[in-house]
């Protein structure tokens, strides 16, 4: 499982909580089990994420924990978000079958949130830490595209790829949050993934933010937005500083998929403090020219229509995720990729 604690909330730079850090083999008590601490699967500034064995029966998970105190509550977002998936999950599991529901195309899924991950436990580590406990994943898509040349994925494995990561996106939209920091590495393999039934889960929710409020009304956009994100993956609204909603999910996803196409974004080069320079180059590739330049190895008719319907959507919108994965479905077709052929992993 690879996790990528490089956000705006958990920077990899220099931390001070090494002294802190539980020790291998340490046992820690959560509310329901205790677990045994393994290896370290990542660290930034203000936590970080070990592998974990329930001593009740060995089972490993993954142990996300933070410091307490600390500037970020990423965790706290990371609980409610999980919360709020479960209970659509839980939901739906009481009021009717679901038996073929595996069947169902990704713009349906957000009747589920079988894409979203769901906390096992929680607990602290004396005064230190918070931690929560959830399903160990596989590889991310950074880590999977960067075991082929130049970072690329064939056009086969990235547009099925950029298929499936819709399910996750919808369901976290569905029950009312945008992500605000979609890119590859937050995309994990399912841990029941196989092939010729491949599955991504969505990570990494500390920096959400509900875009609804508690009857389902889309809030009003604040005036004055602290930037979240990623740089190279967020949208122009980001870099200017308007209120996020699922058009900038959206819009970073679209990002993410052509450079796992194309192995690079056209700003990749930039220094993600270089603002200003990533921003301006976005703004060229929403013209005739500089989408050439964005598309070199992607459907550009299919690609050219996604974008600009993306472009076009307003802050309130509610994305026609069927048209999206129509056109997906579309390049697919006309560039003969069929679903159940082997990824490139696979091969």
């Amino acid at each position: 499982m690879s996790f990528d604690l490089e956000s705006a909330e958990l920077s990899s730079s220099s931390c001070s909580i090494d002294d802190k850090l539980p020790s291998t083999n340490n046992l820690i008590r959560g509310k329901e089990s205790q677990y045994a601490v393994g290896r370290k699967l990542a660290q930034g500034r203000y936590g970080a994420v070990y592998e974990v064995l329930r001593k009740s029966d060995g089972k490993p998970f993954a142990c996300k924990l933070e410091i307490c105190g600390a500037n970020s509550h990423g965790l706290d977002m990371d609980y409610v978000v999980m919360s709020q998936a479960a209970k659509r999950e839980n939901v739906t599991s009481r009021t009717g079958s679901t038996d073929d529901y595996d069947n169902e195309p990704p713009m349906n899924f957000h009747k589920r949130c079988n894409h979203l991950v769901k906390s096992m436990d929680r607990g602290k580590i004396e005064d230190h830490f918070k931690f929560l406990i959830m399903p160990l994943l596989g590889d991310n898509l950074t880590k999977i595209r960067h075991q082929f040349v130049d970072g690329r994925l064939s056009l086969s494995t990235g547009l099925r790829l950029a298929f499936l990561a819709l399910a996750p996106i919808q369901e976290l939209h569905s029950i009312g949050y945008v992500h605000r920091d979609i890119k590859c590495s937050n995309f994990c393999l399912a841990p029941n993934s196989s092939r010729g039934d491949t599955k991504l889960v969505l990570i990494d929710y500390g920096v959400c933010r509900a875009y609804k409020d508690k009857s389902g009304n889309i809030k009003a956009p604040r005036e004055q937005v602290r930037f979240r994100g990623t740089t190279r993956y967020a949208s122009i609204n980001a870099h200017n500083g308007e209120e996020q909603a699922p058009r900038d999910d959206l819009a970073s996803w679209f990002y993410m998929m052509i450079e796992m196409l194309s192995g690079y974004l056209p700003w990749s080069h930039f220094h993600r403090d270089s603002i200003n320079e990533v921003r301006a180059m976005k703004e060229h590739v929403q013209t005739s020219e500089g989408a050439n330049l964005l598309f070199e190895f992607c459907p550009k008719v299919e690609f050219r229509r996604l974008q600009k319907y993306i472009d076009g959507l307003k802050y309130p919108s509610q994305p026609d995720y069927t048209f999206i994965a129509e056109m997906l479905q579309l390049a697919m077709k006309n560039n003969g990729v069929k679903m159940d052929e082997p990824y490139d992993w696979e091969e």
